[in-house]
Parts: structure tokens; sequence; C-alpha cells
């Protein structure tokens, strides 16, 4: 029995039951040293006595789990009489790590609990900081970038050496291998893996365009599909016309994603030979009519029939199963690959009349869907306040990002401080409003961080909360704020929910009474002892006294549902153990990375 199908077996014992599915020979075979040492470890842990069968197979469940996680593929037949054939040792580091205790473990609870929302964040503070990841947080992080290809962008900086190296040992983290960060570019070229070269080119084009465009143009033939569809997108760093011939060249690429990231280049520049054709196709159908009242009207009608030149320009014919209507198809992809200049030039129409004509045509569907795919490779900041308006389209919400990125930073903080003070709604309603146009990475300024804390006090801070804060909304604009809010305000932030213990007023007048000389230390604090608990018992009989009042008078004026509505509506998010758990999760390791990272 191979390894790959002992494995297998293994699986269904334990879902079906070991006892009704025999156990596989193998484990319950004597040792035999001729076996490979993965199923000798399996059947080792598995005739360690136990309770009962199931106890045995899950036991050797766990061990092969152990052995996946250091680099074990099921069916790789290595046998104890063979030498392990192991990779170089890795390169020195060029890194350090963080030395913080508390900073480690509290990564680690982020690996394992927290999202990529917080993930992300964390390796982006390493990297600014210029600092990697500890050797003992490797293992859950490359497992993290093994199920979230997003996450790999902000992990794969702060691996270190070690990190590739152990990359090298299992092919389920090959994403992350590569060539130590010391190297030179030609080697990083050579050797290195897809991220390290797409980086090396994205970096080159920053500096010296035309250089990185012979650089990728020379290597085209080596490149596999899989290497040319994000070195091509690559381009869009310094996009110039002089990438033109490159780009219509890889429109008859053989890779079908590579001619789509090539008309979706040359749809940025307006006056290349594909944007022309494009819109010279779009003018064609497009009319101007005058209605007996002298009001002028533009129309759009798609061709009957498609053409053969269109698929070269990234246009396919055939519609996909879920599309209907062949015309509407067309017409969606031809204003998705259009310059948007040529319908604000062309109609004369700012962003907000060209919805609004789209609503009065029988293509609006086409024409809007098409308009929104191409802001994601046009983004153009004029219509960033149409996007803010339509609130309930996800689409919409998802291109603010990085229209908001085409804005300088105080522009951008501008743009924040009017969605925080003029957006409609509830402050939860505007809190998730700004997560919508916030990138994966960044948080808010210290003037506005200081701003919405401000409010969050007003509504959270005192004995009543002002609306409503029992929703699954209410939750995600808190987390929100612990993930947004800049470092320097968190400490004001917890104590939303982690209240100090406050010394009453009157233990203070006495211990700083002026006319009244201090007596000895031992005469003093058995009478604020004294007087502490006198105001204590007190305290408790008032607000037990008034509790029972209230209650009294809640259950003869309120019905059973009327006031379990009250109990909902005085409950805060942090009321919820899970929202709690995870506001102390994100508070506290943003806090240690800013207390650690910030020197």
């Amino acid at each position: 029995m191979s390894s790959t199908q002992l494995w297998a077996a293994l699986l269904q014992s334990s879902l079906v039951g070991a006892d009704r599915l025999p156990v596989p020979a193998v484990l319950t075979a004597g040792s035999g040293e001729a076996l490979p040492a993965t199923e000798q470890a399996l059947q080792s842990a598995f005739l360690q006595p136990a309770s009962s069968t199931a106890t045995q197979v899950l036991r050797s469940s766990a061990v092969a789990a152990v052995l996946e996680r250091v680099g074990w593929v099921p069916g790789a037949q290595v046998r104890l009489s063979q030498p392990l054939a192991l990779p170089a040792s890795p390169a020195a580091e060029s890194r350090n790590a963080p030395q913080s205790e508390l900073l480690q473990t509290l990564m680690n609870e982020a690996l394992e609990h927290g999202s990529q929302n917080l993930l992300a964040p964390m390796f982006h503070a390493l990297n600014e900081a210029g600092v990697r990841l500890p050797y003992a947080l490797l293992v859950p992080a490359l497992n993290a970038g093994r199920q979230s290809t997003d996450l790999r962008t902000w992990l794969t900086p702060v691996l270190g050496e070690r990190g590739r190296w152990l990359a090298t040992l299992n092919p389920q983290w090959a994403y992350a291998n590569g060539v130590q960060e010391t190297a030179n570019a030609d080697q990083i070229w050579l050797e290195g893996s897809i991220e390290q070269r797409v980086a090396l080119l994205r970096g080159e084009r920053a500096g010296d365009a035309a250089q990185a465009r012979s650089r990728l143009e020379a290597s085209l033939k080596e490149l596999s599909a899989k290497e040319r569809a994000p070195m091509v997108m690559a381009l869009e760093i310094g996009l110039s016309i002089q990438d033109e011939p490159l780009l219509e060249k890889l429109l008859a690429d053989r890779s079908k994603e590579v001619r789509e990231n090539a008309a979706r280049l040359l749809s940025r520049l307006p006056q290349s030979a594909h944007s022309l054709r494009i819109t010279g196709w779009l003018q064609a159908m497009l009319t101007h009519s005058v209605s007996q009242a002298g009001k002028g009207e533009w129309q759009i009608e798609p061709p009957e029939e498609g053409h053969k030149d269109w698929e070269r320009d990234g246009i396919a014919l055939q519609p996909p199963s879920y599309i209907k209507g062949v015309k509407a198809w067309w017409l969606q992809q031809m204003v998705e690959l259009a310059p948007l200049d040529f319908w604000m030039q062309h109609l004369s129409m700012t962003p907000e009349q060209l919805w609004e004509w789209s609503r009065r045509s029988d293509w609006k569907t086409a024409l809007r869907q098409g308009w929104l795919a191409a802001l994601r490779d046009q983004p153009d900041v004029r219509w960033i306040d149409l996007l803010q308006t339509m609130d309930r389209d996800a689409r919409a919400e998802s291109l603010l990002p990085a229209l908001l990125e085409q804005l300088s930073p105080e522009q951008r903080e501008a743009y924040w401080l009017r969605q925080l003070q003029q957006a409609k709604g509830t402050l939860i309603e505007r809190i998730n409003t700004l997560e919508g146009g916030m990138p994966e990475v960044g948080e808010f300024s210290l003037p506005m961080s200081e701003r919405l804390m401000d409010e969050l006090n007003k509504a959270l801070g005192g004995k009543q909360t002002t609306g409503s804060w029992h929703s699954w909304q209410a939750d995600q604009a808190i987390l929100v704020c612990a993930r947004r809010l800049n470092a320097a305000v968190l400490p004001r932030f917890v104590q939303l929910w982690r209240k100090p213990v406050a010394v009453p007023e009157s233990i203070l007048e006495v211990a700083a009474e002026p006319e009244v000389a201090a007596p000895a230390e031992s005469a003093v604090m058995p009478k604020l002892t004294q007087l502490w608990r006198k105001l204590v018992s007190k305290t408790e009989a008032v607000v037990q006294e008034a509790a029972a009042e209230v209650s009294d008078a809640a259950a003869n004026t309120l019905t059973p549902e009327q006031q379990a509505k009250l109990e909902r509506a005085r409950l805060r998010p942090w009321d919820d153990e899970q929202v709690l758990a995870q506001l102390n999760r994100i508070v506290d390791l943003r806090m240690a990375l800013h207390a650690e990272l910030r020197n």
C-alpha cells in the first residue's frame, strides 16, 4: 500500500468509524524495517496501547498531520536505509526579528485565530520596520499564505532567509521560495520566485521603464503563461505609449490571460491603436437625435452581428453560459476596454450625467457594468463622488480604495473627514462606509482618529448608549475602529470596555485636605479603609434599592417582549464574548507592534 492510499484509508476510517471500517492491514502488522519511514512512524503510533481502535486511528492521523506540516507528501517513498538529501543551509539573515516575547505570543494568536484583515497589516508593519518574522512563527505563517493567495504579497517580504529555505522543503509552500534578499537583479531574474521577479520588474519600471520592458521582452519565450501574465501587468508601472508595440504583440499571445492583460493595459493609452479601434466601433453604435422640442439625446445600439476582428482586441464573440444577450455582452466588453475619457469627451457628460443617461437606455446594465470594469484598470478620481452614492453596490465599493489611492494624503484625509461628518445614517453606518473606501492596509491619521474617538465616547462611553449597538453592523464598526484608529489613540479606545477602577472623590479629598497636618501612614490607612468600606456599603445599598425600583416599574409597565428589547438596546458590542476576544486580540497586537517597532 502506498503512502497516498494509507493516508486515504486513515481518513475513511476516521470519518466512517474504526468499528465499521477495518483499518489498513499495514498498521496492524508487525514492525517492518523495509517499510518507508513515514509508514513506520504511522504504524508505531497505531500499535501503542490505547483504550479503543478509534483512539489508535486518531493517533496515527495526528502523526500523519505532523509529518505533513514538516514537508511530507503522501506518496513519497522515503526509506530509512537511504540518506535524506537535505537542501543547503539557509543563508545568513539580513533582517532581525522582534525580541518581545509578548509580541511573539500575540502574533502567534493572530496567525491561529486572526483574519486576513489583521494579518496583512501585521506583516506590513514588520516589513515597514525592516524586520522579519521570528522562526517560531514561520510554519503557521507559511500555511496562512498557502490558504490565501492575496496574503502572500504582505507575507513573503518578512519570511527571511529561513522562511524561504523552509519553503523549498514543502511543495505546498513553493510560492514563497526564492533567492536571498541580498541577491543582485540578474540573479533574482534567473533564479528567484515568480513573486520576486515580478517585484523586481515593478521596481525597475519605477526607475527605468525602458530597461524593465527590454528585460521582459527578451525573456518572453522562456517564460510560462503562469509567469508571463503577472509580469505583463507589471508594465502598468510607468505605462506609456512606448510600451504599445510590445503590448500589441502580446494581443496574439497563446495565453488568454496574457492577451486580456495586454488589452487592459492598452485601454489606459487613449492614443494607442487598440483604443482607437475600440472607440471607432463604439462611435459607429452611437447616434445623436434632436427632438421636436430641440433637446438632443444620444442613443446607442450594438450591431446585429459580431466581427472576427474583435477577438484579437480582447472581445469574446461567444458569451459565457451565465450571460443572457449576446449583443449586450459585446457592448459590455467594448465599454470595458474603451478609455473612460472617450465617453466624457464624445458625449460631453460628467460621470453622474453618464450614469443618468444610461438609465434611459435599453443597454443600461451593459453600459454600467462596462464602466465599473473599466474603472478597475483606469482609476479616475472624477468618478469618486458617483461611486460614493452607490452604497448598495459591492462592485462600486470595491473600486473606491484604488481611486482614493490616486489622491494626495491630504485629499484622502479630507474625503474621509467629509464621510465621517456628512455621510447619511448613524455613526455605525458612517464607520462602515469609511471602511469601504479604505485600502487593505492603512490607518486613519491622528486628527481623524481623535475626532472619531470623540464620537465613540459620546455614543458608548456613558451609562447609556446613543443608538442601538446590538447588531452585526455595530460589531463590524467597532472592529473597524480597532484596526483603523491611529495606534496612538488605541489606549484611549480600549478604555471603552477596560474601565479603570475609579477612586471616590471623598477619599481623594481626605487624603489631600490642606488644613490638617498629614498623620503618620499607619494612622491614615485605617481611616481611609474604613471610609472606603462605608462608601461601598452605602453605594451597594443605593444601587440595589434603585435596581429593585426600576425592576418593579418595568415589570408593571413593559411586556416581556418590550423588556427583552430594552435589554438588547443596552448591549454594547463587547458584551458578546466573541467580539470581545477579537477586539482584545486586535488592539493588543497593534499596541505591541507600535511599542516594539516605533523605534
